[in-house]
């Protein structure tokens, strides 16, 4: 047992209420059991404890053995000096604070049912899937469940944008535009395209939105694929030059070709179909991201992606367009509403992915398979990450549906 568990023990009672006391032999009574803390410091704040007759109100700190109190060097921590209960399953040690006070320490019992639950989770052979019959019921159909992980899901991915945001000092058109090119290697050459992007300052792009050629040109030069014999269009010697051109005068550098994949690549996933495709959609006078900044709608959001008047460039199907607008549009729209302060931005996002139908993938169908009710964008969001935040690094003490199963409350 970890202090996982024990947290998970602690907050929801789990532990045998009658007749707990200290170690030092003192009646201990839970009014409240306090709120998990994810900041440094002690585990749980704002408890409620009556030790005797006397009701305290402060700080609880969680531990499997009482002796890992000096272990973590709390007994030198100011932070530690106001603690009112040491919750452990063993005492194994005595123990006190920086100030030589003796901490109250409580040895709490619970059902060893517990145990094989969370060993039934933990070790089970496949992670993607929950034991038997715990999907079967409703918890992952809540609406708090669901809206949980997928606004969790648009705020790592927010996350992901503000950092890079900082390396680009700020500049939300390099940024949204890295992060365009990204989206464009659809999974296989997700890498290269960004490395492309990042190399290509999109300050160029601007500068050349009239020449759908020079923009072709600066892509596939600056991809390494001009150079590397792998390209043989017959547009080639004429892109070539145009990249020596634009190459010297601002001095640019192309990333290593080796990276990109081709081969098991279907021909519309091909590196040079995608970049022809990305090349079309950026060479225009209005910066993409501030044609997405004026969407309202997902109309105008597939319009974004819509290749026009061009026979000689494959249009992105509805999936492709569908995929953008969940993996690219949706996050930036969550992050410049954190960054602009415009929430209206944000309730945009959801409402666009509870109007979009869900990804088409293998994790997905999976948990379908496995009992999960998805109907739509919203709810795959929310499926894959349960799956990868949760199932596949095996957190199911963190997840909701593991602690409703270890707590007994999934039958």
């Amino acid at each position: 047992m970890n202090e996982k568990t024990l947290a998970l023990i602690w907050q929801n009672r789990l532990f045998d209420p009658a007749g707990l006391h200290t170690t030092q032999g003192e009646p201990v009574q839970v009014v409240k059991t306090g709120y998990t803390n994810t900041m440094s410091g002690p585990d749980i704040t704002d408890a409620q404890i009556r030790i005797g007759d006397i009701l305290w109100t402060g700080n609880v700190e969680l531990h499997t053995k009482s002796s890992h109190w000096t272990l973590h060097k709390h007994h030198l921590d100011h932070a530690y000096d106001n603690i009112i209960m040491h919750v452990v399953f063993e005492d194994d040690a005595p123990l006190t604070d920086r100030r030589g006070n003796y901490v109250p320490t409580l040895v709490i019992q619970y059902d060893k049912a517990i145990d094989d639950r969370c060993h039934q989770l933990l070790n089970q052979q496949n992670p993607h899937l929950c034991p038997a019959g715990i999907l079967e019921l409703n918890t992952f159909n809540s609406l708090t469940f669901t809206s949980r992980l997928t606004i969790e899901r648009l705020q790592q991915k927010s996350e992901l944008i503000r950092k890079t945001l900082e390396t680009t000092q700020g500049d939300w058109l390099q940024t949204f535009w890295q992060y365009l090119a990204r989206s464009f290697g659809f999974g296989k050459n997700s890498t290269p395209f960004e490395l492309t992007a990042q190399s290509l300052p999109y300050n160029l792009i601007i500068k050349n939105y009239d020449s759908f050629t020079t923009v072709l040109a600066l892509l596939y030069g600056q991809a390494g694929i001009l150079h590397s014999g792998k390209y043989k269009g017959s547009d080639c010697e004429t892109l070539l030059q145009e990249y020596k051109y634009q190459q010297a005068k601002y001095s640019l550098s192309p990333i290593d070709h080796s990276i990109w994949k081709y081969s098991g690549t279907r021909p519309q996933n091909s590196p040079f179909v995608r970049m022809r495709q990305l090349a079309s959609l950026v060479a225009t006078n209005t910066p993409i991201f501030d044609k997405m900044l004026a969407c309202t709608d997902i109309e105008q959001m597939e319009s974004l992606f819509t290749i026009k008047n061009n026979n000689e460039i494959p249009p992105l199907g509805a999936d492709a367009k569908h995929l953008l607008i969940i993996n690219l549009v949706c996050p930036f729209l969550t992050c410049y509403a954190q960054y602009t302060g415009n929430s209206d931005l944000a309730e945009l996002a959801v409402d666009i992915l509870e109007k979009l139908p869900p990804e088409k993938n293998s994790l997905v169908e999976t948990k379908k398979k496995a009992g999960l009710s998805i109907q739509s964008a919203y709810d795959s969001q929310a499926a894959i990450q349960l799956d990868t935040a949760y199932c596949k690094p095996r957190r199911c003490i963190e997840c909701q549906i593991g602690r409703h199963y270890i707590a007994g409350k999934i039958l």
